[in-house]
């Protein structure tokens, strides 16, 4: 539905609506001001032991080159599920939203596993393993928005040109890759933001200080540089900002790709898979789907050698498996339900500003340094270690969450009726008298957002490391941890698995909820 109308919603749902809005306002602030106060509570060291100009030039040139080879290989497949009808590459994008929303820890070791003893050993070491895990990451988003883009492209130019005789190579660089450049271009960007601010795979993988990251930078500063926190909060004010910027610029100029993920999923079909292209499209999609699963299937052949016993005693310092189990699932259930009426106040309200929160999600070590610094040691003399952690590792959790399930809801909010609206409105619905009747409306959206917000929960690592305490290690924590001993990867990978397992079935929530979306009309 139009912007009128996510408005006129935005009326009817009065004071619940206010108090969202109010609410997810709040949670802004609650980001900012650690960052904005740390700046002024600490001052600057005199001397980096790193060359900063480096570690920009190499974070925004591994951003660059891992976001190019992430559309490259998802663009392809995001255009054969969105113009053919290719029920092979249609699986495939769905099948590459849980490698995009797999775990860092679980990708990272995976790709330990997979390539690390292997002539692809590249792929886990060096400057090319930097590369390799992010442009990984992302190769499932430009599949996503690129079959998105396609599946929503006027069927007539493409019937045009095939009438014109255009097959093959001609109709792809003449008509389906221009039509949707636009959404292969926005992928980049969001490539480019996640690579450039990521930390965790690189302190997984045990990469070299020189390929680190600026975000994997603020990390061991914060960890082995306590003289030097004044700069950490500088340095992370810094990114934060520029990551900030980026991202409400994107959000400024790609209003149209938000919320078309369930397109994607389905594709129109609109060209059929003839003769002699059907065994290269294939064999394409195939080799995307093992790429994107190998590192998966790594952690699962090596979790096969794990002890159980090495695993639960290690667990013992901290939470015991069962307790890092049980905080997992207690933070992706809280996220996902604060998430819904956040997200359902960001998607009625266009004026709320929800994206900039994707300033923290994509730069969540910063924030967790910021948040432990000014907030952790001023709570936890009042609430206890425990409570004070927890509290910030949920604070952490929704930013991640929340610029996901408002897009979500977003997209089920575009798609109610206005006539539906209008006579919710005559008949006196408003407020909470309202909220079952949208919330039939939206259910199926409501099921993807909060599937994917639990998902963002159980994957979030920047600032749950930072701000963890033993009692409150989540699964995440507990295989960084192991990892970090320099022993236990088997029982590292068999805790990563069960990491992987409680991910895609969150997913696996958002999939089917998607999926079974009607294309047009009230969502439900």
């Amino acid at each position: 539905m139009a912007e009128a109308g996510q408005r006129g919603l935005a009326r009817l749902l009065g004071g619940f609506g206010a108090a969202s809005s109010a609410a997810a306002w709040l949670l802004l602030a609650a980001y900012v001001f650690p960052l904005v106060y740390g700046v002024l509570l600490y001052r600057p060291g005199l001397r980096l032991p790193f060359s900063l100009s480096w570690a920009v030039a190499w974070t925004l040139l591994q951003a660059a080159v891992s976001a190019g080879l992430s559309v490259a290989a998802g663009w392809p497949l995001g255009v054969l599920a969105g113009f053919y009808g290719s029920r092979a590459a249609r699986a495939a994008v769905l099948l590459s939203l849980a490698p995009f929303m797999s775990p860092v820890v679980v990708v990272a070791l995976g790709f330990r596993a997979a390539y690390l003893d292997t002539p692809l050993s590249f792929l886990a070491r060096g400057w090319s393993g930097v590369v390799a895990l992010h442009s990984y990451y992302n190769i499932g988003l430009a599949a996503v928005l690129t079959a998105a883009a396609a599946g929503e492209a006027e069927a007539g130019i493409v019937e045009a040109a095939r009438l014109n005789g255009l097959r093959g190579p001609r109709l792809w660089f003449r008509v389906l890759l221009p039509l949707t450049s636009r959404a292969a271009v926005h992928a980049w960007v969001l490539a480019f933001l996640y690579s450039a601010t990521s930390a965790a795979p690189l302190l997984v993988e045990g990469a070299a200080y020189r390929y680190y990251t600026l975000e994997a930078w603020l990390y061991t500063l914060y960890t082995g540089f306590p003289e030097l926190m004044g700069s950490v909060m500088l340095l992370a004010v810094g990114e934060v900002a520029a990551a900030g910027l980026l991202g409400l610029l994107y959000s400024r100029l790609s209003p149209g790709s938000r919320g078309a993920a369930p397109v994607a999923l389905r594709g129109s079909a609109l060209i059929p898979l003839r003769g002699w292209w059907r065994l290269p499209a294939l064999a394409y999609t195939l080799a995307v789907i093992v790429y994107l699963y190998a590192p998966i299937a790594g952690v699962a052949v090596n979790a096969v050698g794990a002890s159980l016993g090495e695993l639960e005693r290690f667990a013992a310092r901290g939470p015991g498996l069962a307790g890092a189990v049980a905080n997992s699932i207690l933070y992706a259930s809280v996220t996902a339900a604060a998430a819904l009426p956040l997200g359902l106040a960001a998607a009625v309200r266009a004026g709320l500003g929800a994206a900039s929160l994707s300033a923290v999600a994509v730069a969540p070590v910063a924030y967790g340094v910021a948040a432990t610094l000014v907030y952790y040691d001023r709570l936890a003399p009042i609430l206890g270690a425990r409570a004070a952690s927890m509290l910030l590792i949920l604070l952490a959790h929704q930013a991640a969450a929340l610029p996901l399930a408002s897009r979500s809801l977003e997209a089920g909010v575009r798609r109610i009726p206005g006539e539906a609206l209008d006579h919710m409105a005559l008949l006196g619905l408003r407020g909470g008298r309202l909220l079952p009747h949208l919330a039939a409306m939206l259910r199926g959206h409501a099921a993807a957002a909060a599937g994917l917000a639990a998902a963002a929960s159980l994957g979030e690592f920047g600032a749950t490391i930072v701000v963890s305490v033993p009692e409150t290690w989540s699964l995440t924590v507990l295989v960084y941890q192991m990892m970090g001993s320099g022993r236990l990867f088997h029982e590292a990978c068999l805790a990563a698995l069960m990491l992987e397992a409680f991910s895609a079935s969150s997913l696996a929530v958002a999939a089917a909820a998607l999926t079974r979306l009607p294309r047009g009309g009230a969502a439900g």
